[in-house]
């Protein structure tokens, strides 16, 4: 290679073009120490911030947090091909540029990297200038052709979700629809990631700089929708000692409302949604001043709301308004290969809200997550591995997580001879003590994972809220206190 000094024409080029920003950023993907250094010292004259991975998984971890305009990859990396480093990182950025470097300059390596999407290829020995002038195309490009927040959007979604074919192909559906100001129904079970969707179709989208307002249709107080959604005049009610606005208002011209757990809504609330989407105007409680409102809808339910339409449950008219674009949340059962990535970006939040050492987790860990139903999706995940970092040490094993999915279930084991030693019950009362604890891990393991809120666990287990309620009840002490947990009809505020 070149002396350090001989990229100095590069060093003004950088500086010229990106004279008021900060400076480029290039990650250096290279299990050689030294090679390292020079790079960095190269990079560091040509005013180009360099920062440094060894390894494939170190260097995906490290595109995340810091976000590159450029990778330098070493094709020979220790415990992986560097072709399928480079692979896994134009799935996760289709827009960020690798130039791949190796002293194996074959024609065939060659081929494959650039059929991989590798932006360039340089072979050791090269020249300094020649390595500058490559990135610095590289850094114009990525500065092209990166879509208004196209690349932020699909990598935000990945970061949070994985990287699955399935999350590939959701990511692919909403790319559609982000620029546009169609309505978007969001289907999916608990815990899949709905809210977490909706906020980053607002925050990617056109109206990004007004607010973003949700509504938790299951939440709302029947008496008090039209309040909540539509606000009230000064002396409308008793109580209503000045104006109130309403979510609607509150959206503004040019927001955008999500409406949650729509599934829930009442009749009366779908008639009052139905009228300002025909009209695209409010009227406050006690006012007769129409207010024009513009505010993109956003719905989300874990109801089959087709199904809710044939059962007259949910108006037609209503769903066909909400369902203008349609975009159904895969399970995380069925995407098992995201279970690593989310779990260890789980586990370094852990570590760094518990202010400990970053660790990692045992290959017998990740088989036991893979091997769990997750009937809470993501979130469950995420409340396990936070639960789990507790009692970690060095390294997350299996242990670990098998004593969180236990908490998580407040399983206690009863048996018929247990039940055969009580005295003084009848046959009747004994039995019934039995289902109560043979049904008590199912109750409280969905009460918590819906977050304490029973309607929906209710709906998790496929049981009426009312005999839920009642079950729980029958619990007595072991059952949280009613007062930590959200009913429906009561709407906190």
């Amino acid at each position: 290679m070149n002396d350090v000094g001989s990229a100095s024409r590069s060093k003004v080029a950088v500086h010229s073009c990106r004279e008021d920003l900060a400076p480029p950023v290039v990650m250096i993907v290279e299990d050689d120490a030294e090679m390292r250094w020079l790079l960095r010292n190269i990079f560091g004259n040509a005013r180009i911030e360099a920062i440094e991975a060894c390894d494939g998984g170190e260097a995906f971890e490290l595109a995340q947090r810091r976000r590159p305009d450029a990778v330098l990859l070493d094709l020979r990396l220790p415990g992986g091909d560097g072709v399928e480093v480079l692979q896994r990182l134009r799935r996760y950025d289709m827009a960020l540029p690798v130039i791949v470097i190796t002293a194996y300059g074959t024609i065939s390596s060659a081929m494959d990297a650039l059929r991989s999407g590798a932006f360039d290829y340089l072979t050791k020995p090269f020249c300094n200038d020649h390595l500058l002038d490559t990135v610095l195309r590289a850094i114009s490009q990525r500065e092209r052709r990166t879509p208004l927040g196209g690349s932020d959007f699909r990598r935000g979604i990945m970061e949070m979700m994985g990287e699955s074919a399935a999350i590939q192909r959701l990511v692919d559906q909403l790319e559609i629809v982000v620029g546009t100001d169609y309505s978007v129904l969001l289907l999916g079970e608990t815990g899949t990631g709905k809210e977490v969707l909706a906020r980053t179709l607002h925050a990617s989208g056109r109206r990004k700089e007004a607010p973003l307002v949700t509504v938790d249709c299951g939440a709302l107080v029947e008496s008090l929708t039209d309040v909540e959604l539509f606000g009230a005049e000064k002396g409308a009610y008793t109580g209503a000692y000045e104006r109130r606005r309403g979510r609607f208002e509150i959206a503004g011209k040019g927001g955008t409302l999500f409406l949650d757990e729509i599934g829930n809504f009442s009749l009366i609330g779908q008639q009052a949604l139905l009228r300002v989407l025909e009209e695209r105007a409010i009227y406050r409680v006690g006012g007769n001043v129409p207010i024009p409102v513009d505010a993109r809808i956003i719905a989300a339910t874990n109801e089959n709301l087709y199904a809710q339409v044939e059962d007259r449950r949910f108006r037609s008219d209503l769903y066909f308004r909400l369902a203008e674009y349609v975009v159904e949340l895969p399970p995380l059962r069925s995407r098992k290969e995201d279970i690593a990535l989310l779990a260890r970006r789980f586990l370094g939040q852990a570590a760094k809200e518990l202010e400990r050492d970053p660790i990692d987790i045992a290959p017998d860990a990740i088989a036991l997550l893979e091997r769990h139903h997750w009937p809470g999706n993501v979130r469950e995940l995420r409340n396990v591995v936070r639960r789990a970092t507790l009692t970690a040490t060095s390294l997350l094993s299996a242990e670990d997580v098998e004593a969180s999915l236990q908490s998580s279930r407040s399983y206690r084991p009863t048996t018929m001879a247990g039940a055969r030693r009580t005295t003084g019950k009848s046959l009747r009362r004994i039995v019934a003590d039995q289902v109560r604890e043979t049904e008590r891990p199912a109750l409280l393991d969905a009460l918590d994972q819906a977050g304490g809120n029973k309607a929906q666990a209710a709906r998790l287990l496929g049981m009426d809220y009312k005999t839920y309620r009642t079950k729980l009840k029958q619990l007595g002490s072991a059952a949280p206190a009613p007062d930590s947990r959200t009913e429906p009809g009561h709407a906190s505020h």
